[in-house]
């Protein structure tokens, strides 16, 4: 058995990896056109901001048996009718072709500029997204003293974030009338907003951009009120789209995210053809909506089932919640599942508590805030989502929500839990328990009236 699988981010790593332990006579090959095999994309900000250098994030390959990694190679095409996939390599020019039995495609999703921003001169605008990007903005930091960040998203933010520890004047400026729209609730994003400003990053909210002019070193933005921003450089951060050209030549089916469409088993309509990661459009698993989730830990799954069924085994993904979080020094913020606009707009009648709280006893020193805000509908007491932002340990609390709402346990339950306690790492009545207990309340005072 011949398994291709076409890119080598974290859905391809992991589908590959599966795909030979599942079946170890199987031959996997793996197609991917950056020059090096793995990288840390998520760490990037951490490069710009000098916490790491760039070239810690850059791995080899796996070294598993029967498992061929091609670097600086591309997909020209695959003819699925004959199960077959021409590549061209990007180092030396040769065409090859190969055969397969199942393909994964894993090719990812590519940085996203806005039609309706006009750009005079794309010299000192920058994405990232890549080692190369963030190579180049470091530069860039180093030979001009602003810059200005476009996208309020997790990535505008770190970005944001990251070049003001570099020393540098940072403007921030989001569309929306708040930071990380359809992510986070106004609560909880103006707590990250205060946050910013109080690094010194300037934040300019409600305002698009509506055209980029000058050359690098004299960059020129103006925002559709009119509000003129100069600067040396440009960071766009304006979200992501699918990378699903090579899928449309294909002929898979492309959903109304942009994304292909798969089914539980990541099987595409065409047969032994699997999509894994942000070129995959799934189901989120509180809405039942068909969404992107670009973020690493739902491509793990993703590629995980991929490579299992892909290799002849049986696995099926439940759904994607979108779990995740950003650290800026400590700061941390991040949310699971919808947020009570989206919960609303998807037709929830919904219930939400926002509370604050000492992750541990505050007579130690390092004792932090943490505010935490649930997001409940409002007649069973299922919990849709979560939000947290603050000093402490925040991970534990979103990771610990991601399970309840996977499992379709209701905030009445939640007082039921039983947490490891020990007061140096936490308070005995957690968070969790000061957030339920409060929506209780609120449910029991809705349900008596």
């Amino acid at each position: 058995m011949h398994i291709v699988v076409v890119g080598y981010g974290t859905a391809g790593l992991t589908a590959a990896s599966y795909a030979r332990l599942i079946n170890r006579q199987a031959r996997i090959t793996v197609f991917e056109k950056r020059r090096y095999a793995i990288y840390h994309p998520c760490s990037l900000p951490d490069v710009i901001a000098g916490v790491i250098p760039a070239e810690r994030l850059v791995e080899e390959a796996v070294n598993l048996p029967n498992l061929d990694v091609r670097t600086a190679t591309i997909i020209e095409e695959v003819d699925t009718a004959s199960r077959k996939v021409y590549a061209r390599n990007l180092r030396n020019g040769e065409k090859v072709n190969f055969e397969y039995d199942a393909l994964v495609l894993a090719t990812g999703s590519r940085p996203f500029i806005p039609r309706n921003i006009r750009i005079e001169d794309s010299r000192g605008i920058y994405t990232l997204r890549t080692i190369e990007d963030s190579k180049l903005i470091v530069e860039a930091a180093s030979r001009h003293g602003s810059a200005v960040v476009v996208g309020g998203s997790a990535l505008g933010i770190e970005a944001a974030h990251a070049l003001r520890k570099r020393g540098i004047k940072v403007t921030l400026i989001e569309y929306a009338l708040k930071l990380l729209p359809g992510k986070l609730d106004e609560e909880i994003a103006k707590i990250v907003e205060d946050h910013l400003r109080g690094e010194g990053v300037e934040i300019i909210l409600g305002d698009g951009v509506s055209e980029i002019t000058g050359a690098e070193g004299s960059k020129r933005l103006t925002t559709n009120s009119g509000k003129v921003v100069e600067t040396g450089f440009v960071v766009m951060a304006t979200g992501v789209k699918p990378e699903n050209e090579l899928a449309l030549q294909m002929g898979l089916k492309i959903g109304v995210t942009g994304g292909v469409i798969v089914d539980e088993k990541m099987r595409t309509n065409i047969e032994n053809v699997y999509a894994a990661g942000d070129v995959a459009e799934v189901k989120d698993i509180v809405t039942g909506k068909p969404v992107l989730s670009p973020f690493a830990s739902t491509a793990l799954i993703m590629g995980r089932i991929a490579g299992i069924n892909a290799a002849g085994g049986e696995a099926k993904l439940k759904g994607v919640l979108q779990n995740w979080i950003v650290n800026l020094d400590g700061f941390k913020f991040g949310a699971v599942g919808v947020t009570e606009e989206v919960a609303r707009q998807s037709g929830f009648e919904t219930v939400s508590v926002t509370v604050s709280t000492q992750d541990k006893p505050s007579f130690y020193p390092d004792s932090a805030s943490v505010t935490l805000k649930l997001i409940i509908e409002a007649n069973e007491g299922r919990l849709l989502g979560a939000q947290v932002a603050g000093f402490g340990n925040l991970v534990e609390k979103l990771n610990v929500i991601s399970t309840i709402v996977t499992h379709g346990l209701k905030v009445y339950d939640i007082p039921y839990l039983e947490f490891a306690y020990t007061p140096s790492l936490n308070e005995l009545v957690h968070p969790l328990y000061v957030a339920a207990d409060a929506a209780l309340r609120k449910i029991t005072r809705r349900h008596t009236r």
